[in-house]
């Protein structure tokens, strides 16, 4: 786990440094001084153009990260790989703006009288959709090299504190509401360029008219291995966002209710930091064990991986949850209808970490093409759920939220069994029941702690506490020797020498 740690706690710091910023955007600014109907407009803008991305990437990122270590050479410029890459992403990036432009017409017809916005500015998705295409197969190329921590500065800190600058100046009047839009969309779409500059200044933009051999006689595999990858995650990108679009298309004044929905969704975020980060750097090492054939260290890892994002992930959790009432108290009063959106979305997400590496494991394996029939069958899942909870049951966002908890549960335990049954490999173990027990206990303590009549000093107290009981037992107990080891570093960093 040496350079998962490393780099892990450095993307980890980035994170949260991004998710304050978006915090900051999100949750204070856009709400004070953007209508709820506008925050959905300019959250959805950013949800449809992920989609947009994982359609016109072609599977092009998945091939990268499952594909790269066979032609990394730097020598030989990596055999073409990203020149190749490159052109079939174009190809998508032309192929799908052509389709946001046929569709126009249908979206005028179902979109126009319940939220009128997403009309108005429905071509901003293309620019937004392309650059985060590019940024995407970018990002895979330079996570594949182990250059993990700019592309995650760029796309976490530097957009958003554009996005600060863009939102500010709404405020302040300089603009009115349809620059904020161009501003916004400009903001969002930085990313790409800054990692293209990175990539020049690691002379790594091998890109040229001869593509290498080793490419010609692997191109088959890897289309393949990419058609079934555009449609995993494209579907996959999918689930994530239909929620909020479900929204936007089944509800009267759905941008509003969007806008409330994306806000306390933007808030979970923050549960998912630890996980991505590690994600970033482990999804590499999987292709490279699989590559070696070192199943033992694949298990090694995934257990490993499993415990500290499930620990982490409950710590944030209950965390998070005990002190929403203090958060929402800093946004204007209607935005408290969407408290369990977080709820039922940050249990979901919680359950996508404690699953670990089942996603990755499957999709970079031999057996990558049954990972498809899990995402069609669970956008079919998250389809009828939403419709049932949001339509039928007339639980609105909340049913929404609901649908996409009980979604990730299904999905990430069809996959884990998948992976226990073909390759012997499970991620958990006792720490993980240790790990629950005291996660358990946390929890309902926080009910216990009487709330302070000042909303900073029951932040701060309610905070500490739960802190000190989450990860006393944890550490003293050493549970999970990956935390025991990063609280060493941060003693000896202070010139404590006791340690743990």
């Amino acid at each position: 786990m040496g350079i998962v740690q490393r780099d892990g706690f450095k993307i980890t710091l980035i994170s949260y440094l991004g998710i304050v910023l978006g915090y900051i955007n999100k949750a204070l600014l856009f709400p004070k001084f953007l209508k709820p109907d506008e925050v959905g407009l300019a959250n959805t803008l950013l949800n449809l153009s992920v989609v947009y991305a994982q359609f016109s990437a072609l599977g092009m990122t998945s091939v990268t990260l499952r594909f790269f270590p066979f032609f990394r050479d730097r020598e030989r410029a990596h055999h073409g790989f990203l020149t190749w890459a490159t052109l079939i992403t174009t190809v998508g990036v032309i192929v799908v703006s052509l389709l946001f432009f046929l569709l126009k017409p249908w979206v005028i017809a179902e979109f126009s009288e319940n939220s009128p916005l997403f009309v108005k500015y429905y071509y901003y998705f293309i620019p937004l959709g392309a650059s985060f295409t590019y940024f995407l197969l970018f990002d895979a190329y330079l996570r594949s090299l182990l250059k993990t921590v700019v592309p995650v500065l760029a796309n976490e800190v530097i957009i958003r504190l554009l996005t600060t600058v863009s939102i500010t100046l709404y405020a302040l009047d300089v603009v009115d509401f349809h620059q904020f839009v161009i501003l916004y969309t400009i903001s969002n779409c930085v990313h790409a360029l800054m990692i293209l500059v990175y990539m020049l200044y690691l002379r790594q933009m091998h890109l040229g008219p001869k593509i290498g051999y080793r490419v010609q006689k692997m191109k088959k595999g890897m289309l393949l291995f990419g058609l079934i990858a555009i449609l995993s995650s494209a579907g996959n990108s999918l689930i994530a966002n239909l929620d909020s679009l479900l929204l936007v298309g089944l509800m009267e004044n759905g941008l509003y209710w969007a806008g409330i929905y994306t806000t306390l969704f933007f808030m979970t975020t923050v549960i998912f930091v630890p996980y991505r980060a590690m994600l970033r750097i482990a999804t590499p090492l999987v292709a490279a064990h699989w590559k070696d054939n070192a199943l033992d260290k694949m298990e090694e890892l995934y257990k490993k991986f499993t415990v500290v994002n499930l620990a982490l992930g409950a710590f944030i959790f209950i965390g998070m949850w005990a002190n929403l009432d203090n958060l929402l108290s800093f946004i204007p009063d209607e935005f408290a209808a969407g408290k369990y959106v977080f709820l039922f979305i940050g249990i979901g997400r919680l359950i996508d970490a404690m699953a670990g590496l089942n996603g990755v494991i499957v999709i970079t394996s031999n057996k990558f093409r049954y990972d498809l029939f899990f995402t069609i069958a669970l956008i079919v899942i998250t389809i009828l759920t939403s419709y049932l909870f949001i339509v039928t049951f007339g639980w609105g966002m909340n049913g929404a939220a609901i649908a996409t908890g009980v979604s990730l549960l299904l999905f990430n335990a069809a996959r884990l069994i998948f992976v226990q049954v073909n390759f012997k490999m499970q991620p958990f173990s006792m720490a993980c029941l240790y790990v629950f027990l005291i996660a358990g206990a946390v929890f309902g303590l926080n009910y216990l702690l009487p709330q302070l009549p000042n909303v900073f000093l029951d932040m701060a107290v309610r905070s500490v506490l739960i802190t000190i009981a989450f990860f006393a037992p944890l550490i003293l107990l050493r549970i999970v020797p990956d935390i025991n080891q990063f609280t060493n570093k941060l003693l000896a960093a202070a010139r404590i020498r006791w340690r743990v």
